[in-house]
Formats: C-alpha cells, structure tokens, sequence
C-alpha cells in the first residue's frame, strides 16, 4: 500500500512511544526539548545530518502532519519507500513470524477459503505449542495446556497477509529492553513473550533438522532427540496441518523478525524453510510422539470387558473399553481389593466404571497406571 503525508488515517496509526523506540534502535539520539509535547531527534547518515520532530501527544491539531514529515524524513535517511517504513513503525516492538507458503497455484496472493481456514487454525497451534514448550519440555502436551501459554496466544496478532505466494504475518508484542542509570544493561530474564518466540524459531530448526536425519536413517530417534529442543507432537502437527491443500508441490517457509525495540543475538535463527519432501516424515513423527508419550491425569470411562486374577492373588487386571483421541480401545488396568472386587460386581451388573491414572501405550493396546477414585456408574 502507499502511504504518504496525505494519509491520515495510516500515519495516526503510529504510536509516539512505538516511533521513539525505532528511532532509538536506528541510532537516532534524543535532543533536548524546551516543549515536553514533542522530542526533537537527530541523526547523522552518510554525512548528512537529519533532524525530526515527534509529536508526543495524538491530541496535538498537527500530530499527522507531524507524524507524515518524520514518515518522509526517515525514508530518505534510509533510502527506503515510505512504506516499509511505515510498516517497521508499527512493528517495532513485536516480534513478527512470516509464514509464506510457496506454490504455483497461490502466486496470485490468494487461497481457497477452506484452507485460509486451516491455516489459521494451524497457525495458532503453532504459536501455542511454541508457548507450551517455552513453560516445559515434553514430547506432547495433551488437553490441558499451561495458563500461561493460552494467555500467551489471545495477546498475539494476525496483521495483514503479505505478498509472495501466499503469506500469513503474526505479530507478538514484547516489552521494550530498559537500561539503567548511563546505560547499563540489567542482566534480567527476557520475558515470556520474547522466550516463546526463540522457542519456537529453534525448535522449528531442531524439527527439521530431524525430518532430515529420520528420513536417512528412518527411525524415530532424531524426533526423540529433539524433544529438549522445544519438539514435540503438536508442533509437528501444526506445522504439517499448514501444508493444507496439494502437498506435493508446496513448501513451508517460516521467518523470523525480531522486535528492534529488544534485540536478540547475531545468531538468532531469521528463516527456516521445509520443503514438501519433509511432511509425510513430520506427520509420521507427531502420531508416534502422541501415541507414545505417557497421558497424566487421564480419565478413563466405560464398560468392563475381561477380568483376570491368578488364584491366591491380592491384585487382578482388568480391561475396559474406553476412547483415546477419539479412537475406542481397549485400556488395562491391575486393581487390589476392594476396588477389584467392586470392578466384578460392576461387570457382573453390566455397569460401566470411571478411574483416573497415567495412560501409557503399550504394543497395541493401553495400560493406565497408578489408578485412582474408581467408581462404578449406575446409570
């Protein structure tokens, strides 16, 4: 889009505190003001000396104005159209992820609507399991994700999709870097914001760079590996689920710009690219990763089918049959008396139970261990 001094409604779009946050990251310097409603800003590029004025307050009658002449200013000083400019004005203090898929039938910038809406679903399982992985390491997070992920996801932005096939920009905000008295660098934790970010860039490295090693070697031990590195099943299946239509002559590319306003280091990871070769692999991965990981806290609930107790045992195994990730199968556990007792009779009156415990796949059935507050259904 074109944005120049005549566009009002853009140029009010740009917040003071985000415009100074920039200009302080570009190398600008703050020059002292006898007017507290506008700073007054310098630089010197290519041995040319610029200077600015930065309204402080929108309710100023010239703020537009104001805000337009700076807009043109700085495209001079860097040699850039207004609207890329502009565009890093309102990004300044967001880190932003670019997720471009390549295929010749998109080039046009658009996509069939079904799959726009895949890929937002996607694209914010993405960032969610980006958010779980920075609060813990596991190799699959189940329903119940950390508050603090899911607070994570509401605060984050969808802007404007972008040209080149097709683009999808997600912006996260995250609070600008403060010095100390002269300037000093407090060594503090970056915030969660930030984490997750870098969470998700490497573990999206570490994702395919396993996919490479698993189709060499095929066997799972490269996904398991990568498990300490922010991999883990929902991952995987978010960043298959974006493939969405034609597999087969898409690739995934995922970019990274990170906030200026709070800088990273110079091997941040910028772009990870994943091409169509690597999806049947991921989405093999994100099955076994489920399948295989332990299940806390899983509530099992259904008919009885087989009961077994060796003679003179004080524990016997019963089998029920339940559903997992909407699948019905058959989930053994060993219970002692009483609740093995009460489990017969359940069976014996055609009564369903419910229990809680860890569910574990084993060959190709489940077992559910440490199981509690059994509790026979009368209904």
């Amino acid at each position: 889009m074109k944005i120049d001094i005549r566009d009002v409604d853009a140029v009010r779009a740009i917040q003071p505190v985000d415009a100074a946050l920039y200009l302080r990251a570009t190398g600008w310097e703050a020059v002292d003001s006898k007017d507290s409603r506008v700073a007054v800003w310098s630089k010197t590029a290519e041995n040319e000396e610029f200077e600015v004025l930065l309204p402080m307050e929108p309710s100023l009658g010239d703020f537009s104005l104001r805000m337009g002449e700076l807009l043109q200013v700085l495209s001079i000083a860097e040699n850039r159209s207004q609207s890329e400019v502009y565009r890093d004005l309102l990004t300044v203090s967001s880190d932003v992820i670019r997720i471009r898929i390549a295929d010749p039938e998109l080039s046009d910038g658009t996509i069939p609507i079904e799959e726009h809406a895949q890929i937002a679903q996607k694209a914010r399982d993405l960032i969610l399991a980006g958010a779980c992985a920075a609060t813990e390491l596991r190799a699959v997070w189940h329903k119940r994700k950390p508050q603090q992920a899911i607070d994570h996801v509401r605060r984050v932005r969808i802007g404007q999709t972008e040209r080149g096939s097709y683009v999808v920009t997600v912006m996260s905000r995250v609070p600008p870097e403060l010095h100390g008295i002269g300037g000093k660098l407090f060594e503090t934790d970056s915030p969660f914001e930030r984490r997750v970010t870098e969470t998700l860039a490497n573990s999206l490295v570490a994702l395919n760079n396993a996919s490479q090693q698993a189709a060499v070697r095929q066997t799972m031990d490269a996904f398991d590996q990568a498990v300490p590195f922010g991999v883990n099943s929902n991952l995987c299946e978010a960043v298959a689920g974006l493939w969405a239509g034609d597999e087969t002559q898409r690739s995934l590319e995922i970019s990274f710009s990170w906030a200026p306003s709070r800088p990273v280091a110079a091997g941040a990871v910028r772009r990870v690219l994943f091409s169509q070769d690597r999806l049947p692999i991921i989405r093999e991965a994100a099955r076994q990763l489920r399948e295989r990981a332990p299940v806390p806290e899983f509530e099992l609930f259904g008919p009885v089918l087989r009961l077994e107790r060796a003679d003179g045992a004080t524990a016997g195994t019963v089998t029920v049959i339940g559903v997992v990730d909407g699948r019905t199968v058959r989930v053994a556990a060993e219970l002692g008396d009483p609740d093995y007792h009460n489990v017969v009779q359940a069976h014996d009156q055609g009564k369903a139970i419910r229990m809680s415990g860890t569910l574990q796949k084993e060959g190709r059935g489940f077992s559910l261990r440490y199981p509690t507050d059994i509790t026979v259904i009368d209904e």
